[in-house]
């Protein structure tokens, strides 16, 4: 039983670690949008912004309201379509509200590159992914990280399974069954 436990702990734990780098980046408070600090010049937090673009980090911002979007239409009119032309209607006045969040947290996002690499790294950075290269690894990417995904749930329930199971032989060695 425990056995099976820890297979779930360490499913979720590669879950976590295994999830694009988009949803890691910790976000400020809705309110709070963070003015550019002074010693981080406008350049460096473009060369940041560029980055977000071109590694479609940015873009995976602008899936939140896609997703929205279909989710509350499909749930309002499966069960209220006499709703669906106000549903619509509402749901695209929406759109500039959500770009505006959207912005929030690409500036923010930014911001936190810009912190944590030089303004000449993020240029370098951008220069890969705009090459053919680069490109080719962006449109791979997706793809790649779904099957290394499929891959990654076996994978941590056998490792898991495992460990566990060298860990009950190494512990019943000393004398102690678990």
């Amino acid at each position: 039983m425990i056995r099976y436990h820890l297979a779930g702990a360490a499913v979720s734990l590669a879950l976590v670690v295994g999830m694009p780098v988009q949803a890691q980046v910790p976000t400020p408070p809705a309110t709070a949008t963070p003015a550019p600090p002074a010693d981080i010049p406008q350049s460096h937090l473009l060369a940041a912004r560029d980055v977000l673009v071109v590694t479609g980090v940015a873009e995976s911002f602008e899936s939140i309201y896609n997703e929205f979007r279909v989710r509350v239409r499909d749930m309002v009119v499966s069960t209220r379509p006499e709703l669906r032309k106000d549903t619509d209607e509402v749901i695209a006045a929406l759109k500039s509200e959500a770009e505006r969040k959207r912005d929030e947290i690409i500036a923010s996002s930014a911001f936190l590159f810009a912190k944590h690499m030089s303004e000449a790294d993020l240029k370098e950075v951008a220069a890969f992914f705009k090459s053919p290269v680069g490109q080719r690894y962006s449109a791979a990417r997706p793809k790649a990280l779904d099957e290394i995904f499929g891959l990654l749930q076996a994978w941590s329930v056998n490792t898991s399974n495992f460990l566990f199971d060298r860990f009950s032989e190494e512990m019943r060695k000393r004398g102690h069954q678990i």
